[in-house]
């Protein structure tokens, strides 16, 4: 854990400010704890008032914890900063047009053929490693994660099928590096969170080479995250300044891939899926890290949770959110509505 004591300012509002009833966001709360006793933190923000905030188990507003992969879409963010700077050219580029071939042995070569920077965002990289698997925790030991990475041969064609790997947004922060000739981490700090308001350091995990870890292991505080969500709320646009470009919000927030058939489809590093014909997408961290953002209600959910269990409690972990993303908003704001 770290700590990041530079509040981030927000409008605070009783939740009848936004036409929530506080008592049934209390006993909603209370439930949750209950069933979610790993839980640090819970907060709405909705139509740009923060009106609910709730922190347990010692955490804090200025508690940092590892946000997992909500990290991905934070690699969302930097890659639509990148081509509005015009240093991806979009997402249709190729891999080998970034990395030139002079830098790759021809084996690795072949593992990058016909791979486009859309495939690494929707997880059609090709690539089948299984998340938190053996093989994949061998590649966070190895001397070099990114050469590690480049040898495994593709199991299918790029754009085929949906796997959720690390392994790809691992490659597109070296991509970022690779572009803007800083570390990603420095990159985000700059293009990102300063934009947003939030001029504090940022601390994300890197590999022996010093390419941060693209797609997990970035600390931030609930605050920021909340922030993060206003930022695909508002479009991309804060305080009047274009952070991301124009449309990259709704191009990443709409069907990409498959996704998971019990838990969600999948857009741009971002997952996506309907409530009570209400769309919505959230960000998703292991061990229950969630930012959702759902565009109708003018609402921004924030749930953080211990990060640092065990794969074996995870999977018997009472997070209900697991087996229903939706079961945040129906508590928490569909039935939570001042009747």
């Amino acid at each position: 854990m770290h700590r990041i004591d530079e509040p981030i300012p927000f409008t605070v509002r009783d939740p009848e400010a936004a036409n929530l009833n506080s008592q049934k966001l209390e006993l909603a709360y209370d439930k949750l704890v209950n069933e979610f006793p790993s839980m640090y933190s819970l907060l709405i923000v909705k139509d740009a008032q923060l009106v609910f905030e709730r922190y347990r188990s010692g955490a804090a507003f200025s508690s940092a914890f590892s946000i997992k992969s909500i990290t991905k879409s934070i690699m969302n963010a930097l890659v639509g900063i990148a081509i509005r700077d015009g240093l991806i050219q979009s997402v249709d580029q190729y891999i080998v047009d970034i990395i030139p071939e002079s830098e790759l042995p021809v084996e690795m070569l072949k593992n990058l053929n016909g791979l486009q920077i859309r495939h690494l965002l929707s997880m059609t990289h090709g690539l089948e490693i299984e998340e938190n698997s053996a093989e994949m925790l061998e590649i966070w030991r190895s001397p070099s994660w990114l050469q590690s990475i480049l040898e495994i041969p593709l199991s299918s064609k790029p754009g085929e099928r949906f796997q959720y790997c690390t392994c790809s947004t691992h490659l597109l922060s070296a991509i970022i590096s690779k572009v803007t000739n800083v570390p990603a981490s420095y990159y985000a700090s700059r293009m990102l969170f300063w934009p947003l308001g939030i001029p504090v350091p940022l601390y994300w995990e890197s590999d022996p080479q010093g390419i941060n870890w693209g797609g997990t292991n970035m600390f931030l505080t609930p605050r920021i995250l909340a922030r993060f969500g206003q930022l695909y709320l508002a479009d991309g646009v804060w305080n009047g300044q274009r952070i991301l470009p124009s449309g990259w919000v709704d191009e990443s927030l709409t069907y990409k891939s498959e996704g998971w058939s019990n838990y969600a489809q999948y857009g741009y590093l971002w997952w996506i899926s309907t409530c009570e014909g209400i769309d919505y997408a959230f960000a998703s961290g292991y061990g229950g890290q969630y930012v959702y953002v759902i565009p109708s209600l003018k609402s921004i959910i924030v749930l953080t949770a211990n990060s640092d269990i065990e794969i074996k409690e995870m999977q018997s972990s009472t997070n209900p959110f697991i087996k229903d993303p939706s079961l945040l908003i129906r508590r928490f704001l569909l039935e939570c509505e001042v009747s």
